[in-house]
């Protein structure tokens, strides 16, 4: 049987885009067969856990300047080192929520046409992502029905991930992309490498 690994991502983190572009085209793949579980989390409430605030409390950078300009020029060097077209989002922080609520209305094996559509649409044609008429869009593309869209504007759909992504925080997730096997987290795009490795020992498939 597969081995089942959870991806949770927000489409606002570009090395949550890395991963997933990689997976998408192939450039990971796993030395066993595996199940992919991908799971929508909202980075703003993950980090308002950890700063021991209210989930939607206002958002508030946490980045010094040297860690910003540091992430800025990281993420250049990553989509050229793989290869992975790339342009600066705009608006430059884009409102994610609502294509992360539809993501978790379509489950997490039925969204990687879903998915993909939004990371292209966020990182490669610099739409915004909270527009519904994109959202209609990329679920037209994925081949699901574009009316989800209003469900995923909701304030029930908004809460319900924020619940989802309590509940991930609860259970070690602190960032994204993270990846889940056997209850053992690899956190980073980076750590994609280590999972290949790690699912290719005995002890990781027992």
């Amino acid at each position: 049987m597969p081995l089942t690994i959870e991806a949770y991502y927000d489409f606002r983190s570009p090395y949550a885009y890395f991963a997933n572009h990689r997976i998408r085209q192939g450039l990971f793949v796993p030395p066993v067969p595996v199940k992919w579980l991908w799971r929508p989390v909202s980075i703003d409430v993950l980090l308002s856990l950890q700063a021991g605030r209210d989930a939607w409390a206002v958002y508030s950078d946490p980045l010094s300047g040297p860690k910003r300009a540091h992430l800025l020029a990281d993420v250049r060097r990553n989509a050229a080192f793989y290869n992975v077209p790339l342009r600066s989002p705009k608006p430059p922080r884009p409102n994610s929520i609502p294509a992360l609520s539809a993501a978790a209305l379509l489950g997490p094996e039925g969204h990687d046409d879903f998915r993909n559509a939004v990371f292209d649409a966020l990182w490669q044609r610099q739409c915004d992502i909270s527009d519904t008429s994109v959202l209609a869009e990329c679920l037209m593309h994925a081949g699901a029905d574009p009316d989800l869209v209003n469900r995923a504007i909701t304030s029930e759909a908004r809460e319900a991930l924020a619940e989802d992504t309590k509940r991930a925080y609860a259970n070690g997730i602190f960032g994204v992309p993270t990846f889940v096997c056997n209850n053992e987290i690899f956190f980073g795009n980076d750590r994609l490498d280590m999972l290949g490795w790690r699912l290719g020992h005995e002890d990781a498939r027992a």
